[in-house]
């Protein structure tokens, strides 16, 4: 089976991992020298680690003052994790429509969301595509509002030759294991507010290092590779992809997939992980770059991938089309042709929907439509062939192939 995504894992990785815990003794300084190399790379004063970006979100709006009362514009389709996080610290979560061909906020759907109770705005790269973040930041400063970039998606994408994370009052990675760096878990804030870098690592004081839960993640990924290598895999993938089946096997998922505490350190061996696949980050940023040239090149002209701005660069973290038809019975159908593809929720949620909103009508139809093609580095060329060709003539099936929205 194709899987729609895999770890970012060097070749060499596991005995590298292997060798530093048979060692017994972390590397010296790993983490400060991997936040130095980080605030380099994004030309910003300070980075601190954290356990996760969800934790690094917080902790900055945090620091801003989020209080009850307050409002946070967030786009509409993004992550729905992050609307009980701002919610617990009393604000009101205010969803902003997306453009319908790069699937991120725009300028004119966030000025629409201001009032005079917003006091930050989450903006996020989506996919690793950089929004309109210039002009969203010179908005928010025309209003006296802070920037919060979301780069849990985008380390390695630019914009107008800017590395994403260098705009806003504040920036945050994820290094979870699909990330462009990933370093089994945890999260980064960039900044050049030398407060809040303060504030952060004293957040931070006093956090357990928990070696069990690194293990947990990388044994994890050993454990999906060899699903999608064997085919072992593809029962589950169809009954997540079946309706009746769904709920069931996502309380299922959830049952052996628990929260880590929030309290976890960052530790020495991630950060030496982390330095050394930012070494590699250009090239392989490049290589998915390639990759979705190609998907350009063999797909049909009416199935929409997600264009990215002028002088702009995407980290391609996910590959996403927009179909001219419903996604849902594409991906089933892709499923029994040994190709497994994200559709819904599965790729990010409509957060507008989710808030009990009806007003961001772009969003209600990206996500329905919205399929995450497989991307990773390393795919064959033989298979993405395959994919691309396989979901042409699916879509050319459904009579909707002339229908473009």
């Amino acid at each position: 089976m194709i899987p729609r995504r895999r770890a970012q894992v060097d070749p060499d990785e596991f005995a590298f991992i292997a060798g530093i815990l048979e060692a017994g003794s972390p590397p010296v300084r790993a983490v400060e020298r991997f936040e130095q190399a980080v605030a380099s790379r994004v030309c910003r004063k300070e980075a601190v680690a954290l356990s996760s970006g969800r934790r690094a979100m917080t902790a900055i709006l945090r620091h801003i003052g989020i209080a009850p009362g307050d409002e946070v514009i967030i786009p509409a389709y993004t992550l729905g994790d992050l609307i009980p996080l701002i919610e617990s610290l009393g604000a009101t979560v205010v969803p902003a429509d997306i453009d319908p061909t790069t699937f991120n906020l725009t300028t004119a759907s966030v000025g629409a969301r201001i009032t005079s109770r917003t006091r930050a705005i989450l903006a996020l790269h989506l996919f690793g595509a950089p929004c309109p973040i210039e002009e969203i930041v010179a908005l928010g400063a025309r209003h006296g509002i802070p920037v919060v970039e979301d780069c849990a998606h985008a380390l390695g994408a630019s914009c107008r030759g800017r590395p994403a994370g260098s705009f806003g009052y504040a920036a945050f990675f994820s290094f979870e294991t699909t990330k462009p760096v990933n370093t089994y878990g945890g999260g980064m804030v960039v900044t050049d507010d030398t407060d809040l870098a303060s504030a952060l690592r004293a957040v931070r004081t006093g956090d357990r290092p928990m070696l069990s839960q690194f293990r947990r993640k990388y044994t994890a990924v050993l454990a999906e590779d060899i699903l999608f290598r064997t085919g072992l895999a593809a029962p589950f993938l169809l009954l997540l992809a079946t309706p009746q089946f769904q709920e069931w096997m996502s309380r299922f998922y959830r049952r052996f997939q628990h929260a880590p505490p929030a309290d976890l350190e960052y530790l020495p061996i991630q950060a030496e992980l982390g330095l050394r696949k930012l070494r590699t980050l250009d090239a392989r940023t490049a290589e998915r770059e390639e990759i979705a040239l190609r998907y350009r090149a063999h797909l049909a002209p009416e199935i929409d991938l997600q264009e990215v701005g002028a002088g702009d660069r995407s980290s391609w973290y996910f590959l996403v089309a927009r179909l001219p038809c419903e996604a849902a019975p594409i991906r089933r159908a892709l499923l029994r042709h040994g190709i497994d593809a994200g559709v819904g929720d599965e790729i990010a949620d409509d957060c507008a929907a989710r808030l009990g909103r009806d007003d961001c009508p772009v969003v209600a139809d990206v996500h329905r439509r919205a399929l995450a093609l497989p991307m990773f580095e390393g795919l064959a060329e033989q298979d993405l062939r395959r994919v691309a060709h396989t979901v042409n003539r699916l879509v050319a099936r459904t009579g909707t192939h002339r229908n473009r929205a």
